[in-house]
């Protein structure tokens, strides 16, 4: 039967929790705050999944921008993909259909 060292076991497993755990990335001065949301590093692609944080839902508009036109709206809680531009600034546009939602009322889904 194997022996264990119970200190060096606990000092394994601790730094495999600790190695392994998400850290998110640290946001920089020139990044844009979707930069932030999505957590975006040099290399990754510029889409990630945001899930909807007003109570309210999240109105879907034509562009990037409060008079655009609303086209549609998205649930409270409800996940989406979307891809973060250069010149979007607040905005996110929508992965998989047409349409822009504003950051304020997104927080990034799972890690």
């Amino acid at each position: 039967m194997l022996k264990f060292n119970k200190r060096l076991t606990a000092l394994a497993f601790l730094t495999l929790m600790v190695a392994s755990s998400t850290v998110p990335a640290v946001a920089t001065q020139d990044q844009s705050p979707v930069e932030q949301l999505c957590r975006l590093r040099p290399g990754i692609k510029p889409v990630c999944t945001v899930l909807v944080t007003d109570p309210n839902g999240v109105v879907i508009r034509s562009g990037p921008d409060f008079n655009a036109r609303r086209i549609g709206v998205i649930p409270y809680q409800h996940d989406v993909n979307v891809r973060v531009t250069e010149c979007s600034g607040e905005w996110v546009k929508l992965a998989a259909r047409p349409g822009w939602i504003h950051y304020r009322y997104l927080e990034m889904a799972g890690d």
